[in-house]
């Protein structure tokens, strides 16, 4: 007897052992097949011409599908207020793609922010033919040039911070007829993003190859955020059916994550639905879907194998994921790009301490695990593929997507497994649930005749919600008034400030009139402080906001405290030479106040400086930039001897 037992014993470990063996070839063989794919990926690459010193040959290379214009350019700085340069310098030689950040120019390392000319000669075919070229996104604006004729741009280039605009839009340009030979330059500005040149590979040949090579890639992506979109969709509503599907809610947040990211890289489709997104919230929104994505795919995992999944591990991911998060959301983006470097080495070592956890779970023959294992090795291997790309060690593209697709199949599949059981036991329970509410049809009619009373008592509540809720939006509508009202001075608040001239800029917008700002600053406040007290100097506030309020008498003008000792004046259908004169009655009515400053370098009274702007609303355009003129006017004022007026009108 004692031996029988010991021989089913051991059929059983050796029907295990063989199990596993069986599990362990086939993961062997998918992975297998994995490499020789990304292989093939990589070679083919390899026997495309790249560009050499500023030159790529193509007269021998087939251009009716496309080509990256990848290699050496020459480049050549251009914003010489960060590096102290002369006019006259040799371009170097820089790999495209790649940001131009540690390059050294003249001696000088490149920073992340500035601005630099990139230029590059084609060597094309003696026969005519129509060429285009694609740009994925830069870093963060450039303007494209062929043969010194301005083709397109992107965004704001300029070598001044302040006026340059970032803006991430993947775009194809009609170059027309070319033959023999074309140069290409690429002016290039970034005052918004840690990295800054051409650190995508722009695609070239003839305009049918480009277009097809743009439609393929658009095919594909909508397919893969198509298909991961609806697996999230449908796992949610799965975990709405049953609560206690943690795993199917996990997932399927995973998966809206995923599918929200395919949106905002590669081809950025959320353009095509939310045009105007501001280019900061595309940028949040891409770094949020991967700082994101990692902690919940370890819960999501931890719920499947908690035995091989650390508890704490999974605590510390949330905490140091959610750290980051915070930085994205509060941060911008030329902060919190530069933790991304920081960010990949770490969700790298999730995935390794993932990898073991699953490792173990095969060898420990838990349901499911070799399915999971097989999916994650996918995202590790087309992770690291995408890290490399990248950085350009290799030129195999990214596949990511790829990778979790892959990912997501496998965990669809294994959910479905999970689901269709829990689905036999909840059959299983139906005829029993039917009898009981048999018994509580008798409880339910008892239920409805209580519901009618209290339907008696329906009208007399709704009255009395109904004065409740008219005094609540009478105490509301108060407190949204001192809400906007300063406390000190007693004139409208920077939050009204904010609110007035947005809805004046609407209204100008509309009415095609002028709009008019004036910035005023008290001369040397803080002398006055240090001289007077603070008490005295909020007096002085006081009494110099009231001058300010009472120049102005129309009753669409809005005086208001901007902040500290400025003050802003909004004037809407006023011209900039009607502006002026409010101005210089302002700066007369507080000289007239006579208020004692007897440390001021101005004159022994208060007096103010003010900065006047004025424009004519245009589409597109903000009420910041007006403000930002007016301010500019005000420093003007202060750089000329203070105690005057000076205007910058764009009217």
């Amino acid at each position: 007897m004692l031996e029988q037992t010991s021989g089913a014993s051991e059929r059983s470990i050796f029907n295990k052992m063989r199990l596993h063996s069986a599990a362990f070839k086939g993961l062997t063989a998918f992975l297998l097949f994995l490499f020789l794919i990304l292989g093939g990926c990589s070679d083919a690459g390899t026997d495309r011409p790249l560009a050499k010193d500023g030159i790529l040959d193509l007269r021998e290379y087939p251009l009716g599908n496309h080509i990256g214009l990848d290699g050496e350019w020459h480049f050549v700085w251009r914003d010489t207020s960060r590096l102290k340069l002369s006019h006259d310098v040799s371009p170097i030689g820089i790999d495209v793609p790649d940001s131009w950040n540690g390059y050294s120019f003249e001696g000088y390392e490149l920073p992340g922010q500035g601005a630099g000319s990139y230029y590059l000669t084609l060597l094309l075919p003696e026969l005519p033919v129509n060429y285009a070229i694609e740009f994925a996104t830069a870093g963060t604006a450039y303007n494209l040039f062929v043969n010194e004729n301005l083709v397109g741009s992107t965004g704001i280039y300029s070598t001044d911070s302040a006026m340059a605009s970032p803006s991430y839009e993947p775009r194809i340009f009609d170059l027309g007829l070319h033959a023999n030979q074309l140069r290409l330059r690429i002016d290039v500005s970034n005052y918004h993003h840690r990295l800054g040149g051409l650190w995508e590979s722009i695609t070239f040949g003839a305009t049918k190859g480009i277009y097809d090579h743009r439609e393929k890639q658009i095919g594909f992506s909508l397919f893969m955020f198509g298909t991961i979109f609806i697996m999230g969709i449908y796992h949610l509503g799965v975990f709405s059916k049953s609560t206690r599907g943690k795993a199917a809610l996990y997932f399927g947040i995973f998966c809206l994550i995923i599918g929200l990211r395919n949106l905002t890289t590669g081809d950025l489709f959320l353009l095509q639905l939310w045009p105007s997104i501001p280019w900061q919230i595309l940028v949040k929104i891409e770094y949020l879907t991967f700082y994101t994505g990692i902690p919940i795919f370890l819960l999501f995992i931890r719920l499947q194998f908690p035995d091989e999944i650390d508890k704490r591990i999974s605590r510390v991911t949330v905490g140091i994921s959610t750290f980051f998060i915070f930085l994205v959301l509060f941060t911008g983006v030329e902060t919190f790009s530069a933790s991304l470097p920081y960010f990949q080495p770490f969700s790298l070592l999730v995935m390794i301490y993932v990898m073991y956890g699953l490792v173990l779970a095969f060898i420990r023959g838990e349901e499911g695990s070799s399915l999971v294992l097989i999916g994650f090795v996918t995202v590790v291997i087309t992770f690291i593929n995408d890290m490399l790309f990248v950085s350009n060690v290799i030129q195999t593209g990214h596949l990511i997507s790829f990778g979790l697709l892959i990912f997501i199949m496998t965990q669809a599949f294994l959910i479905s497994i999970r689901f269709s059981k829990a689905y036999d036991t909840i059959d299983s329970q139906i005829i029993k649930l039917e009898r009981t509410n048999t018994a509580y049809q008798s409880e339910l009619e008892s239920r409805k005749s209580a519901e009618f009373e209290v339907m008696q008592h329906k009208e007399h509540l709704e009255e009395l919600v109904e004065d409740r809720t008219t005094e609540l939006q009478i105490a509301n509508e108060r407190l949204k008034e001192l809400s906007r009202v300063d406390g000190l001075t007693g004139i409208a608040n920077r939050r009204r400030l904010d609110e007035e001239l947005e809805r004046e800029w609407k209204r100008m917008l509309r009415d095609k009139h002028p709009l008019s700002v004036i910035m005023c600053d008290i001369d040397h406040f803080k002398l006055y402080n240090d001289s007077y007290g603070h008490q005295q100097g909020d007096d002085c506030l006081t009494r110099v906001a009231k001058a300010i309020q009472d120049s102005v008498n129309r009753p669409g003008d809005l005086a208001s405290r901007y902040g500290g000792e400025e003050f802003c004046i909004v004037l809407p259908e006023t011209s900039s030479a009607g502006a002026v004169k409010i101005a210089e009655l302002v700066r007369k009515n507080v000289n007239a106040l006579k208020l004692e400053h007897s440390t001021s370098p101005v004159a022994k009274m208060v007096t103010l400086s003010l900065g006047v702007a004025t424009v004519i609303p245009e589409q597109g355009s903000q009420p910041s930039v007006l403000l930002e003129a007016a301010d500019r006017a005000l420093y003007q004022a202060k750089g000329n001897g203070r105690n005057r007026v000076e205007q910058n009108s764009t009217e």
